[in-house]
């Protein structure tokens, strides 16, 4: 079992993202499995309040004990469960509701007890770093599967304005609410719920283009309809989809957090779905220095 330094050491390694040149990041990986020293064990700090994951494994006793001046409260989310349930709060003084987190100067709403996923996905910081490099004043973005609209809410930071595409209305009205708490005007932007290969064949009959698109989709899910979308059968099409509303010199981030698809699998994949010659650059994304363990996430830039 690791001693508290093993965890102090890895709070020392995370001391930069508190105070960047661009803005504090108060929401990171404290601790990620081996790369950190404890196999099987994630934490996630959200604002001081810690979501310990585990597979397969028990919640770790050494974390039972841990003084609020390190961790405001405790959370052990279960990454083995089949029905993905909500964290657990095990100590500390968990917050009344949602709360704000900062990251790279921008605020985004957490949810701790809103279900399995809190609000914000942190491995994708690098990109919505470089998504508001790219951007320029009054282009257009088009986020599909945009969740609680953070890619959205980074375009809007850079005068872009963001179309958030999500099968949830809840969740589109999280994306709002993000805007919202950035003193960003949500009715300057739109949002669009239903299925994202619905819309984008909507988009194509009306010739509606985007000088950007963010495609993060799930490795499965079902629409309204019950449609299975399964990544490795369905991402060449939506891809082909994708590139029908991308305007000329356009760029797309495509992307997956799906563990079982390897790099190269990933890169076929998105090279299926676009004809030949349009692509002229795919560069690969990066995932943030506090995941320290396996880098599962695939991530592509792509240049038209």
């Amino acid at each position: 079992m690791p001693s508290p330094p093993l965890l102090l050491s890895a709070l020392h390694r995370r001391r930069s993202l508190a105070s960047p040149a661009d803005g504090p990041t108060t929401a990171y990986r404290l601790l990620d499995g081996d790369g950190d020293g404890w196999p099987g064990v994630e934490i996630d700090s959200y604002g001081g309040h810690w979501i310990v994951q585990t597979r397969d494994l028990p919640f770790p006793d050494s974390l039972r004990d841990l003084p609020p001046e390190l961790c405001r409260s405790l959370w052990w989310k279960r990454l083995d469960q089949q029905d993905k349930q909500a964290p657990q709060c095990l100590a500390g003084s968990p917050p009344p509701g949602p709360f704000p987190v900062r990251e790279l100067g921008l605020s985004y709403e957490i949810d701790l007890a809103a279900g399995y996923s809190q609000g914000l996905f942190l491995d994708q910081r690098p990109q919505r770093d470089r998504l508001r490099q790219r951007l320029l004043p009054g282009q257009r973005l088009l986020n599909l599967f945009a969740y609680t609209g953070a890619f959205s809410v980074a375009a809007a930071a850079q005068g872009a304005i963001a179309t958030s595409v999500d099968l949830s209305r809840p969740y589109l009205d999280w994306a709002r609410r993000n805007f919202t708490l950035n003193g960003f005007d949500p009715d300057a932007h739109f949002f669009c719920r239903g299925d994202s290969f619905a819309w984008l064949r909507r988009f194509a009959k009306t010739g509606r283009t985007w000088d950007a698109i963010v495609l993060d989709p799930p490795t499965f899910s079902r629409n309204a309809d019950g449609a299975l979308f399964r990544l490795e059968h369905d991402l060449p099409e939506l891809i082909a989809l994708c590139l029908r509303v991308l305007a000329p010199g356009g760029w797309l981030l495509a992307s997956t957090n799906h563990r079982g698809l390897s790099p190269a699998r990933f890169r076929s994949l998105v090279e299926q779905g676009a004809p030949p010659g349009r692509l002229r650059s795919l560069a690969p994304g990066t995932m943030p220095p506090d995941f320290t363990d396996a880098p599962y996430l695939k991530s592509l830039w792509l240049e038209t």
